[in-house]
């Protein structure tokens, strides 16, 4: 090994040694937990004596649904992730758990159930997430929520109404912490949202309607 060849070899090693030093600054991995704010105001609902059984359909799988990484876009028509900064599970699971929450406090329905849990019900909630990102075109820039939902009488397969329902939301700073943020506020929108439409659509008894 001639002289270069070993001074070459000592810088390389002295920046190996370097990179790995312990206490060298790296940025910490951020994990955050998809939170929606309280319901507005419940819906005056119809007054019956029997409420249904809704079974609530998991969000279709694909593309950013399934990612544990936050979703930010710079550039219309175009998504990236950010490097440090994740969900503590999918959107698509967690939205679905917040739904059908907001759904069981709304008092709509007797029972909100996961479809395949072997309980029967009257009527079947479907909802598909086309939209989940943080907008950064502008600063510090808008969350995101798109849902399209479909509500299905079980007992014909016949489907009552379907409405695609759109949340936004301003970020407080351009800061991941900030985007996860602004996506909770976004989608307790279009969960809010949703329950006033379902008031309106969902088949009851003709009976005189109560405010809760």
């Amino acid at each position: 090994m001639n002289r270069s060849q070993i001074c070459a070899f000592f810088y390389l090693a002295v920046f190996v040694a370097g990179c790995s030093l312990p206490g060298a600054r790296k940025q910490a991995i951020s994990h955050f937990v998809l939170e929606t704010p309280p319901p507005a105001s419940a819906p005056a609902l119809p007054a019956h004596s029997a409420r249904p059984v809704l079974l609530l359909h998991d969000a279709e799988p694909g593309g950013f649904a399934e990612s544990l990484r936050l979703i930010y876009s710079r550039i219309p028509g175009t998504q990236a992730h950010y490097q440090y900064a994740y969900w503590h599970e999918a959107p698509r699971k967690r939205l679905q758990i917040l739904l059908r929450q907001q759904l069981l406090a709304s008092g709509l329905y007797a029972g909100v159930v996961p479809l395949g849990a072997g309980v029967s019900g009257e009527y079947q909630l479907n909802f598909r997430l086309l939209d989940f990102f943080h907008d950064a075109t502008q600063t510090p820039g808008m969350a995101r929520v798109k849902l399209d939902v479909e509500l299905v009488e079980r007992g014909s397969a016949r489907l009552i109404a379907q409405q695609v329902f759109v949340g936004q939301a301003p970020l407080s700073s351009q800061t991941a912490a900030a985007a996860a943020a602004a996506l909770g506020q976004a989608s307790g929108q279009t969960f809010d949202a949703v329950v006033t439409w379902l008031v309106r659509v969902q088949p009851f008894p003709m009976e005189a309607v109560q405010a809760r």
